[in-house]
């Protein structure tokens, strides 16, 4: 297969994203995320969260109930009920949708789920699902979503996971286990097993926690998605499939991308982490991110030798973090990385056994 400039396919998938950027800032759903992300944490108690109608109306447009905004009275009873009691009203109610809803937020133990950052990416997902323009996504990617393969997997997914009533269960199911792995980019962890259950089943609030040690954001991000430490709920749960089914449609779009063009893949990771970036330890806790870096920057992969303080200050003599979230300061770092691959295209060292795994 001959290969395409990275640089040029880039070019042009930069195009595509920045045009769907600037539909995405104006699209109703996304000032409605906004307000509700600077709203929600001036709810003091569950009652707050019903009396403030743009709140729970944006929240119901995401899991389709936007209609029954109408009756607080009936919402409250039935969002508020417990969720573990099979008498409640929650798990009377034949509509699957609110009982998705309840588990999501669980406004019966207080505000702390509906105030997490795990539903706001959980809102964030629904809402792109419901009101995203599908035209504006890549043509590979649409592609893939519509591919009769994935459809498959999409759906043999949903009926194992259906049937899985423990940890252990997850673990000796290998086609189940090596799709949700993909999904994540974890799929080349499929032989290690053993350390893979005793990261997920860490526990992503406790800062001791192995998951928290692992020097790879891919870890925790699936380890929040799924909540292992809680059992196989969040397997089984319509969330996680749809957070799931977008995952393994990104990750198969970026390695078809970077079958044909080196180092596109990194640099769309790079391109879309960039906004989040605050510090040097953001780079240095990603593979990925700190490979793209150090090929921008000249920097040898030897660094990761030295204590990472002395990392952190060599990166912030090359990098200004203060302007990652300018989106031409990032690309310059993203084209000066794929220019570094297309004339060294083995001088980045994410198979460099010195790299250790942990922090």
């Amino acid at each position: 297969m001959a290969l395409v400039s990275a640089l040029a396919t880039y070019a042009t998938i930069d195009k595509i994203e920045q045009r769907k950027a600037v539909a995405t800032a104006n699209a109703p759903y996304t000032k409605d995320l906004e307000k509700f992300k600077t709203e929600v944490s001036k709810l003091k108690v569950q009652s707050d969260f019903f009396k403030n109608t743009g709140l729970l109306s944006t929240v119901l447009k995401a899991y389709g109930l936007e209609a029954d905004i109408s009756n607080i009275k009936r919402l409250k009873e039935i969002l508020t009920s417990k969720l573990s009691d099979p008498k409640s009203v929650v798990n009377q109610v034949r509509d699957a949708r609110y009982r998705e809803l309840a588990e999501d937020i669980d406004l019966y133990k207080g505000l702390s789920k509906l105030k997490s950052a795990v539903f706001v990416q959980k809102l964030e997902d629904r809402l792109e699902r419901r009101y995203a323009d599908p035209r504006l996504e890549p043509k590979q990617k649409t592609a893939i979503l519509n591919n009769a393969v994935f459809k498959k997997d999409i759906e043999t997914f949903k009926s194992r996971a259906a049937n899985i009533d423990s940890v252990d269960e997850l673990f000796k199911d290998y086609k189940l286990l090596k799709t949700v792995l993909e999904a994540y980019d974890l799929d080349s962890e499929i032989n290690k097993a053993g350390f893979v259950k005793k990261v997920l089943t860490s526990n992503p609030a406790d800062k001791n926690a192995l998951v928290n040690r692992v020097n790879d954001n891919r870890y925790r991000d699936l380890a929040l998605d799924i909540g292992l430490f809680n059992g196989v709920k969040g397997l089984k749960s319509s969330a996680f499939a749809n957070r799931l089914e977008s995952r393994l449609a990104q990750t198969r779009y970026e390695r078809g991308l970077d079958e044909e063009s080196p180092g596109v893949r990194a640099a769309l990771r790079f391109r879309s982490a960039a906004p989040r970036i605050t510090s040097p330890y953001d780079i240095l806790s990603d593979p990925v991110l700190r490979d793209v870096v150090l090929d921008a920057t000249g920097l040898p992969l030897t660094i990761v030798r030295q204590p990472v303080e002395s990392q952190a200050r060599l990166l912030e003599s090359k990098i200004n973090f203060s302007k990652l979230k300018d989106a031409s300061y990032a690309n310059s770092i993203i084209k000066r990385f794929l220019a570094h691959a297309e004339t060294e295209p083995n001088a980045s060292g994410r198979n460099d056994p010195i790299v250790s795994l942990f922090v």
